[in-house]
């Protein structure tokens, strides 16, 4: 086992947590680690580990990296990150989740993320007992990095960018599209397979594979994993445009095998309120037997009352400015109808605060 070493302000707040329930996310990660020498090759696990800031069991060269100044500073910043603002958001969203959302969706075996890009971290606090992520963006998938055959200064820049583009999930819950651009660019680690192993190995999973995947002509990845105390998970994530320019019938019939469960939407940029990406929008409404979502996704005047029953949580008056244009007075109507919808603990996507945050669910009757 390993002993106890660096990160030594956290180590007041490391107390040993209670083993999390069967199937669910981790909510602290482990206390500071000892970033003993390793040998042999890395496993996919290992990777992912190294990638979040944590020992490495196989490995030789990621191991020797582990020592230096450069890499235990990026240690320090994830576990802080995750300690402190992460892993208390998504122990909110869990417990929440148990005891207002599971209720009315049930466990869902497949958990579908449109627009969603590699945000695997709170799909999963919301949704543990899923067996299947499907995660759908426009950033490039990439593959698991060879991060022992690259230049160490070049895989040092890799973790630089990667903790870049994760600052903002941890630290808000959503990333930024054009930020993500730019920080999944070229270099060691391109492409979102290095933020979803990382997210991983932060929330204490296990990594057993990691393969590349073609899904009706998109690129994409497709991660199993085992999350604490629970069974085998896919988390699969696909490169591809969502717009009905891009939304063809390759793509719709590959994601058809993934239909019938449950939609969450989040962060989603308001682009289903656009006639623009009307397709994908339909094919959510007809193919999913439950819809999740803060005032982002789907318009509220979509769902037919004949066809839907609708739970309001927290309390909606209107998007942030950035997106006024895309105001909904339906769906005000309706939560001013209701006197307001049982609290969030915690902000939904560009709704940073609790108490202006909202979320709607939608089962198909």
């Amino acid at each position: 086992m390993k002993r106890l070493l660096l990160l030594p302000v956290l180590l007041a707040a490391a107390c040993s947590p209670k083993p999390p329930p069967r199937g669910q996310t981790q909510t602290l990660a482990p206390a500071a680690e000892a970033f003993t020498p390793a040998e042999g090759r890395p496993t996919a696990n290992d990777v992912a580990r190294f990638l979040a800031g944590r020992p490495v069991d196989h490995g030789a060269v990621l191991s020797q990296i582990q020592q230096t100044g450069a890499y235990q500073n990026h240690s320090e910043g994830m576990a802080v990150n995750w300690r402190a603002i992460a892993s208390k958001r998504t122990g909110r969203q869990r417990d929440w989740a148990a005891a207002n959302l599971q209720p009315i969706i049930g466990n869902p075996r497949t958990l579908l993320y449109p627009f969603g890009g590699p945000d695997l971290l709170y799909a999963t606090a919301l949704f543990p007992q899923a067996s299947n992520y499907v995660l759908l963006g426009l950033e490039p998938a990439g593959g698991l990095p060879d991060l022992e055959s690259a230049d160490p200064a070049e895989v040092m820049a890799g973790l630089h960018r990667l903790k870049v583009a994760m600052d903002s999930q941890l630290k808000t819950g959503y990333f930024i599209t054009k930020d993500m651009k730019n920080d999944l660019a070229g270099g060691a680690m391109p492409g979102v397979t290095p933020i979803l192993l990382a997210s991983l190995a932060l929330m204490d999973a296990e990594v057993q594979s990691v393969d590349t995947i073609n899904a009706g002509g998109r690129s994409g990845v497709d991660i199993r994993f085992r999350l604490p105390g629970g069974g085998s998970r896919r988390a699969i994530y696909v490169s591809g445009d969502l717009s009905n320019g891009g939304f063809n019938s390759a793509y719709r019939s590959w994601l058809s095998s993934y239909g019938g469960g449950v939609a969450y939407f989040k962060a989603a940029s308001y682009l289903m309120h656009d006639s623009g990406f009307s397709g994908i929008r339909d094919w959510v409404l007809e193919n999913s037997r439950a819809v999740v979502q803060d005032d982002s996704g789907i318009p509220y005047r979509y769902y037919d009352s004949s066809k839907w029953n609708v739970r309001l949580f927290g309390d909606y008056d209107a998007p942030i400015e950035l997106f006024a244009k895309h105001a909904q007075p339906e769906l005000r109507a309706a939560y001013q109808a209701a006197g307001g919808g049982p609290s969030i603990p915690f902000g939904s996507g560009y709704h940073l605060r609790p108490d202006n945050a909202n979320l709607m669910v939608a089962t198909r009757k």
